[in-house]
């Protein structure tokens, strides 16, 4: 008894220590300890002690500032050899002479962000869970200088060497193709930045940008090579930062950039393939920028071999000599045209001389691997120069490029899938596959090398050691029994109803394919490698070999190697009424 009693008067006795500590903490708090040391270095006997408040009038309301009731000296230049959180503040632009930003007017939040109406330290640098503001240190306060100073002109902002940097690297980078920044850029196909500073910190801006599903995990934003060089992604991470809808002043009434002038872009007059080359490299031209910089996600060979490039989009070596002119220009301006659920954003705003100097550099692309004709190379070498990209090194459909390609490219791991479609590889590889990104190789490639190819592909799928017989059925007619005639009711397969197909369509394919039949059902990311179909895809099922009859094969038997299941328990009747709906809307999807 007598020891709990000890214990009990031990811990009494740390809680008044601790209680008595805190008093004395909250009579004389971190401030006025900055204070009067501020006072003793500049030998004021009496200074005045307590909070300093700067309010700061700005369109959105009173900006409350307290930031000098620690930062004592900022605008005292006898301060400049102070310790911190007391030493002067250098001038904001000392290139001007007298520096027209007055701390005592504007305070620190403007610039520095951070909570103004704190004096507790880390409450008055934001580092508090979900405080939007954290405080912009050093360099970094250069994104505030876009608050009031229009900053989206051919001239850089003196001062703001970063962000000036990281405004020239959105376009560099191709930013702009997917994002919108209100009077910079109109792209479509990924979130709006027009606001970006005030709805994301810093860190969360240079987070996303290295690695986009850090924040996001269905983000489909690449993961781009240039993000390992950290001045780069503080740039533009800066640039990003300086985007706020919410302005502390008119920037027509700043002192410095009083007019707002778009930026002018390079505009080819005469086409060439140096022109496409810096085009395609996002390269400035006698100054001005090229709104370009396909290298950021497609790579190239030099005529040695070399790839250089990004690692998120197909390689464009043998774009020309695979697809032409013609095809290469329409799917610059629209890409969807020929592959609906691509990712690549529109390059519309590409005038007729932009678009034939990117032909002419395409053109010029001239290497092949077969420079030695006395070699022959084998279905291995052939793969790994011209598949591996797409459907992976070890051929499962993971290459480096495969996560930004829909549809996914296939798994020839399986040998379910391979033997059952091996006989068509041939004509796949020769003529593509259109709606998707599978290109027609038949100028590039001989036919004895696909045909190596092939072998290969198969010598690698017969070591999944999965049986497999494809059975062999035919698509029954109207007139035709009914496969699942269960009490011999002499039933007879109708005329197709698209009508009745659209509710078998909702019963028993929506759960993978999608209410909208775009292969995006609520099954559809948590199955294994290739996802759903999308049946909206004209460009696909209008392909001659197509047809109604393999439909119905995939329907009622499933495609080996995928999760698409056999659906042999559907009378054949559904089946074709579910063809029927399938071309029904994918028709309504071309005519558009």
């Amino acid at each position: 008894m007598l020891k709990d009693y000890r214990a009990l008067l031990i811990v009494s006795l740390l809680f008044v220590i601790a209680l008595i500590y805190s008093v004395i903490r909250l009579a004389n708090p971190a401030y006025i300890r900055h204070q009067k040391k501020y006072y003793e270095l500049t030998g004021v006997a009496n200074g005045d002690l307590g909070i300093k408040q700067i309010n700061v009038e700005t369109p959105a309301g009173q900006l409350i500032d307290r930031c000098q009731t620690c930062h004592m000296g900022a605008i005292n230049k006898e301060a400049a050899n102070f310790p911190q959180p007391l030493r002067f503040h250098a001038s904001i632009c000392p290139h001007l002479g007298k520096d027209p930003h007055d701390l005592n007017e504007i305070g620190c939040v403007v610039c520095h962000d951070g909570n103004g109406r704190a004096v507790d330290l880390h409450d008055a640098h934001g580092e508090f869970h979900m405080w939007p503001e954290k405080l912009l240190r050093g360099k970094a306060a250069q994104a505030s200088c876009a608050k009031c100073h229009f900053m989206e002109s051919d001239k850089d902002l003196k001062g703001a060497e970063i962000f000036n940097s990281g405004k020239h690297l959105f376009i560099e980078k191709a930013c702009y193709a997917c994002h919108t920044i209100d009077g910079v850029s109109n792209g479509k196909s990924a979130p709006q930045l027009t606001d970006a500073g005030d709805k994301f910190d810093l860190e969360y801006l240079v987070e996303s940008i290295v690695e986009p599903t850090a924040n996001l995990e269905t983000s489909k934003m690449p993961q781009f090579g240039w993000t390992n060089d950290s001045a780069t992604v503080f740039a533009l991470a800066i640039y990003l930062k300086a985007q706020r809808k919410q302005k502390i002043r008119d920037p027509q009434f700043a002192p410095v950039g009083l007019q707002a002038n778009p930026r002018q872009y390079y505009e080819i007059q005469e086409p060439s393939v140096e022109l496409g080359r810096k085009l395609f490299m996002g390269e400035s031209i006698d100054g001005r920028q090229t709104k370009g910089g396909c290298i950021n996600c497609h790579s190239y060979r030099d005529n040695s071999g070399v790839l250089h490039g990004g690692v998120n989009a197909p390689e464009l070596t043998y774009a020309y000599r695979m697809r032409g002119e013609d095809y290469i220009k329409r799917h610059i301006i629209n890409p969807k045209h020929d592959m609906m659920d691509t990712f690549m954003p529109s390059f519309k705003h590409l005038g007729s001389e932009e678009l034939n100097s990117v032909v002419a550099f395409l053109k010029s692309l001239t290497y092949v691997l077969q420079q030695d004709t006395t070699r022959v190379y084998s279905g291995k070498q052939i793969y790994t120069t011209y598949c591996s990209s797409c459907h992976g090194m070890e051929l499962d459909g993971e290459g480096k490029i495969a996560a930004l390609l829909d549809p996914l490219p296939r798994n020839f791991t399986k040998h379910q899938f391979v033997a059952a479609y091996a006989q068509r590889f041939k004509t796949s590889i020769k003529k593509g596959i259109a709606g998707t990104a599978m290109p027609p190789w038949e100028n590039i490639l001989a036919d004895e090398e696909i045909d190596r190819t092939v072998e290969y592909i198969e010598s690698i799928s017969k070591k999944d050691k999965a049986k497999f017989v494809r059975y062999d059925v035919s698509m029954p007619q109207p007139g035709n029994p009914e496969r699942r005639d269960f009490r011999d009711q002499g039933l007879l397969i109708k005329e197709p109803d698209h009508r009745k197909g659209e509710d078998s369509f909702q019963k028993f394919c929506a759960s993978c394919h999608g209410k909208l039949a775009n292969g995006k059902g609520p099954n559809a990311y948590d199955l294994e490698h290739p996802l759903p179909r999308n049946l909206l895809n004209s460009q696909f099922l209008e392909q001659d070999f197509i047809t109604d009859e393999r439909l119905y094969r995939s329907i009622l038997l499933g495609v080996p190697g995928t999760p698409m299941p056999p659906h042999d328990h559907l009378r054949d009747q559904t089946i074709l009424n579910i063809i029927a709906y399938i071309r029904e809307i994918s028709k309504d999807e071309s005519q558009e």
